[in-house]
């Protein structure tokens, strides 16, 4: 499954499964995903420790990914 991330736009409430959907926090977005899945990162400002939660999600084996932006 793939789970999207949006900083700007998103809400933790949402259900993360599409780009207008998308969950706000990496952190979410790791805790709803499963082994095997892929965590999509729209560009913008996070308010998190991103090293270390893209190292948990690959520990969990859940790719993480950038899309959008140049």
């Amino acid at each position: 499954m793939t789970w999207y991330v949006d900083p700007k736009t998103g809400l933790d409430s949402n259900d993360g499964r599409t780009p207008e959907t998308a969950f706000k926090t990496l952190s979410h977005a790791i805790g709803a995903a499963s082994k095997g899945d892929t965590v999509l990162l729209a560009a913008g400002a996070y308010d998190q420790d991103l090293p270390r939660l893209v190292g948990a999600a690959r520990v969990a084996r859940v790719t993480v990914g950038v899309v959008g932006g140049h």
